[in-house]
């Protein structure tokens, strides 16, 4: 029972620090190649892009949040990943 109640108090302590600090915690990736029919709120419809996107689902302590990333497996003009913390700025 105490490691249950310690658990739950980490996570709350965790939510209350992305809440202050402004980062974002990843949560689910989605590789989008050009031509599949997927439509992102606030980004439109991403099957019309010519280069791959990475599709980033974040955690913010109060809400989820999603940002578009241009994808590209060498790391050069666009990442290969989401970014495991992503600031609010820096979306």
């Amino acid at each position: 029972m105490r490691f249950v109640i310690a658990a739950i108090a980490v996570l709350i302590l965790a939510n209350f620090i992305l809440l202050i600090s402004g980062e974002r915690v990843l949560l689910t990736e989605t590789l989008v190649q050009p031509g599949e029919a997927v439509s992102v709120e606030g980004f439109g419809d991403l099957s019309g892009n010519a280069q791959a996107s990475l599709v980033c689902k974040y955690w913010t302590g109060r809400s989820m949040v999603t940002t578009v990333f241009w994808y590209a497996p060498n790391n050069i003009f666009g990442r290969d990943q989401c970014p495991f913390l992503n600031g609010s700025e820096g979306s």
